[in-house]
């Protein structure tokens, strides 16, 4: 009996694809049409349900063991090597997916859509550990964790884009969220202020504190990143020692 519903709705949606307009017979009812549009819809939704999942399951993989061939990833999730393969392509179409000459890998925007995605919080941690481990950040797995979570806050608020984010290079997603620093985790702004202070020239303040220097609208110097022996590495930090510096210049 489940097999009969199932032939039905291949053949109604066989007749749809190729263009039998059914609305310009002249006996048939417009409530089936409504019937036969919502059926589809639901359909195709579920099938797209069922990819996301099979997408969710190959990305896991990937960060769990590391790179894979089609093959060998196919036989991992128990799935026939041609769907493994064209999912794959998919994948690495979205960028979330990067084919080697013998494997496919995990990318970064591939680990923060399955960070999104997954709420295993132990798959999270390992998306985090292997962030940190392709980025060479020199903190915490927490630290990446966190920026993840703030990445996906804000994603799920509308106010960024992931397919508007460069993942593959931190220094690049730091400054694309610099502007939204109240927004986010003190651990966030560490790994932001860890990534500038890579990337923009600074200034030594004493042998064990260097920082990038600027001046808000009251033309008050603050530090837009700081690695502080006594402070630690801080975003937006307005220091003591600046301020006398500045103030010691201006009247000198």
């Amino acid at each position: 009996m489940v097999g009969i519903p199932l032939i039905i709705s291949d053949f109604l949606l066989f007749l749809l694809k190729e263009g039998m307009i059914l609305s310009s017979l002249k006996n048939i009812d417009p409530s089936v049409l409504e019937v036969i549009s919502r059926f589809k819809l639901h359909f195709l939704v579920l099938l797209s349900a069922k990819s996301s999942i099979k997408e969710l399951k190959i990305l896991s993989k990937l960060t769990i063991i590391g790179p894979l061939s089609s093959y060998k990833l196919s036989q991992e999730l128990g799935m026939p090597s041609a769907t493994a393969w064209r999912i794959l392509k998919k994948l690495c179409k979205e960028g979330y997916v990067q084919k080697g000459e013998k494997s496919f890998s995990i990318t970064p925007k591939g680990l923060a859509i399955l960070f999104k995605n997954y709420h295993d919080d132990k798959i999270r941690k390992v998306v985090a550990k292997r962030l940190k481990e392709i980025w060479n950040y020199e903190g915490s797995v927490d630290e990446i964790y966190c920026l993840l979570k703030d990445m996906v806050d804000l994603i799920d608020k509308g106010k960024i884009d992931i397919k508007n984010i460069c993942l593959n290079y931190p220094a690049s997603l730091a400054g694309f969220l610099y502007p939204l620093a109240r927004e986010l985790s003190e651990e966030t702004k560490k790994v932001i202020a860890h990534y500038m202070l890579k990337t923009f020239p600074s200034t030594n303040l004493t042998p064990y504190c260097r920082g990038i220097i600027s001046f808000d609208n009251r033309a008050i110097p603050y530090l837009i990143a700081v690695e502080c022996k006594v402070e630690g590495i801080k975003l937006n930090h307005y220091c003591e020692l600046l301020q006398k510096l500045y103030n010691k210049n201006s009247i000198s």
